[in-house]
């Protein structure tokens, strides 16, 4: 985890320790919603629009502004839906 919120506090600007631990809270929740969204765990380490997804979710939750992320990323986050469905749809062929 340490890394992801390193990459996501570069990603927002945020160069003092003092938020890691809200950031850290952020961050969790985000995993949880694009992991809800796709119906699946994502590797948030592998999937790299998973992890820019998460990092622009936590600068809108920063930013006072999370009612607008998914109206804001609705084709970014049926993208990776869709991704995941067909990877799953692989799995289990």
């Amino acid at each position: 985890m340490d890394k992801l919120l390193e990459e996501t506090k570069s990603y927002i600007n945020v160069t003092w320790n003092e938020e890691d631990r809200e950031i850290n809270k952020i961050v969790l929740e985000a995993k949880q919603y694009l992991s809800e969204k796709v119906g699946t765990e994502i590797d948030f380490d592998k999937d790299l629009v998973a992890k820019g997804l998460l990092k622009d979710y936590v600068r809108y939750v920063r930013n006072k502004s999370k009612e607008y992320f998914e109206q804001n990323f609705l084709n970014e986050i049926q993208n990776l839906q869709f991704k995941y469905a067909i990877n799953e749809g692989d799995k289990n062929a």
